[in-house]
Formats: structure tokens, C-alpha cells, sequence
């Protein structure tokens, strides 16, 4: 499930705005500063689905000076961003949207429209993780292939080194069939390692993203 976090100083409109969010299913949690979002989002993991719904006006840090931070360490389709502002002029919007923001909601919220951008994200979310996951099993399958045919050479220097009559099998020859027999070993050990990494986008250059895979 999408977690939803709401970001806001306004702590009696906010606990209203969640408690309404709750009631329709979701999972909220509060926050009533931007700081206590950046300490709590420092190490957040990725890969978990969450919507931030950020105000833009609160002290200490304003909302778009929460947003400039996370972006640095999560893209849009990583933790798309909600943000809230009761100004709700073209240029207001547009510097919103040109921050970084993944969607725009006039305040005091609407439940109804909030609900909509909300499943907007939700659905942007899915399809990036189902992208990803198809990318990452690309990038496995075009690993195995490899490592497959770099498994040939060996195996074709195990069998002519054993293929053939057993009384005229010398050390020399279990030396190179034992030592072309290792190679394979340590091939299949990477393709085992391969099949448990997980995959993940990362920008290279402008414009250009390369896949990146852990373990």
C-alpha cells in the first residue's frame, strides 16, 4: 500500500486533511515541519511506495525548500511530491511544478480532488515500478546469455582434455580439465548472484540513464 505523508505547520487543518485520507483507506502519517520530513525521508528507501503532501508556506524550511532537498536524492517517479498552497496564481503553480512538484493542490484541500491527484501517483508509481522490474529482468537475462557463452570455452577444454581413452589421460590433462572445470564453477556462481540482484535507474549523463544493478 502507498504510504501518505503530510507535510504542514497548519496542525488542526492537517490532523483533519489526514484524518479524511484515513478514513478513504489510507495509510497517513503527520509531520508538522519540513525538518522533521528531511530527518525522516534521509534514509527512506526508495523502493517503498510513498506520497508526500507538502505545504508550501511553513517556517523554519518553506515547502519548496523541502522539495529542492528530496529531489536531490529521489526523482519524481521515486516519491512524487503534492504540494499545497492557498495561492493559487499561474506563477505560484508553474514555480511549483518547475521545482520539482509532481502535482499541485490549492488550500484548503479539496478531499475529493486531493483523492484523484493522489491515485494520479499512484498509478504513475506502478507503472514505473512494473517498468523497472522489466528492465531489470532484461538486464539478468542479457547477463545469463553472456555468462552462458562465456561458460563454452571451458566446458568445450573439459571434455577434449577427458574425451579420451582413460589410459592415456595423464596429469597434465586433469590439470586443464580440473582447472577449465573451475572456470565454469565460478560462472555459475555469478549467474546465481546475477538472479538475485536488484535493479535500479540511474541518470549517467543529461538525458541518459543507465541501469544500475545491486546486490
Amino acid at each position: 500500500m502507498t504510504k501518505i505523508y503530510v507535510v504542514d505547520d497548519d496542525v488542526i487543518n492537517s490532523k483533519v486533511f489526514a484524518k479524511r485520507l484515513t478514513k478513504r483507506g489510507y495509510d497517513v502519517t503527520y509531520f508538522s515541519s519540513g525538518p522533521q520530513c528531511l530527518d525522516f525521508f534521509s534514509d527512506f528507501d526508495k523502493r517503498h511506495d510513498a506520497i508526500i503532501i507538502l505545504d508550501i508556506l511553513m517556517p523554519e524550511i518553506s515547502g519548496l525548500e523541502v522539495l529542492s532537498v528530496l529531489r536531490k536524492n529521489f526523482s519524481p517517479m521515486d516519491l512524487p511530491v503534492i504540494v499545497m498552497s492557498g495561492n493559487e496564481d499561474v506563477e505560484r503553480i508553474v514555480e511549483c511544478l518547475s521545482s520539482g512538484a509532481s502535482d499541485f493542490i490549492g488550500k484548503p484541500a479539496n478531499i475529493d480532488i486531493a483523492i484523484a491527484r493522489i491515485k494520479t501517483q499512484q498509478d504513475l508509481l506502478s507503472f514505473h515500478r512494473g517498468n523497472m522490474k522489466k528492465k531489470q529482468l532484461e538486464t539478468i537475462n542479457s547477463m545469463v546469455a553472456t555468462f552462458n557463452h562465456e561458460i563454452n570455452n571451458p566446458l568445450t577444454i573439459a571434455l577434449g582434455s577427458l574425451r579420451r581413452d582413460f589410459s592415456k589421460i595423464d596429469e597434465r590433462r586433469v590439470g586443464i580439465a580440473v582447472n577449465a572445470l573451475e572456470r565454469i564453477a565460478n560462472i555459475v556462481k555469478k549467474i546465481e548472484r546475477v538472479t538475485e540482484y536488484e535493479v535500479e535507474e540511474e541518470v549517467y549523463v543529461e538525458d541518459t540513464n543507465m541501469i544500475k544493478i545491486d546486490h
